[in-house]
């Protein structure tokens, strides 16, 4: 693999997919629950048999509903640390610009010589 030096658009286009991939777990975390909770007035409504099976199902939903609001909260926390990358990686790319800024002021003020050492 060839390496390149980081491109912020490669990191804003990153987060900005995270940030529509973590609305649309949202939504189906949402969606989940308003199922759970439909799916647990029909057991409750079933015979009693039948309403205890139903309710174990019921608990495996739940179960698999917080698995994925605890998948949900990891990529929230993982989106929030590539945005201080990215914040990171745009002070340092300002410190470097200012910082050849000054450096060519420098040797223009000194007559026109780029060398350091001199």
């Amino acid at each position: 693999m060839v390496h390149r030096s980081a491109d912020s658009r490669l990191l804003a286009n990153l987060l900005q997919q995270e940030k529509d991939y973590s609305k649309q777990l949202g939504q189906v975390i949402e969606s989940s629950n308003a199922s759970l909770a439909s799916f647990a007035a029909y057991a409750a409504a079933s015979a009693p048999p039948t309403s205890h099976v139903i309710m174990d199902v019921a608990g495996a939903l739940a179960a698999a509903d917080e698995a994925l609001r605890r998948y949900a909260r990891g990529v929230d926390e993982w989106r929030e640390a590539m945005r201080v990358l990215k914040d990171a990686e745009e002070e340092v790319g300002n410190i470097i610009r200012d910082r050849e800024i000054l450096c060519a002021f420098f040797f223009s003020c000194r007559g026109g010589s780029n060398s350091i050492s001199e």
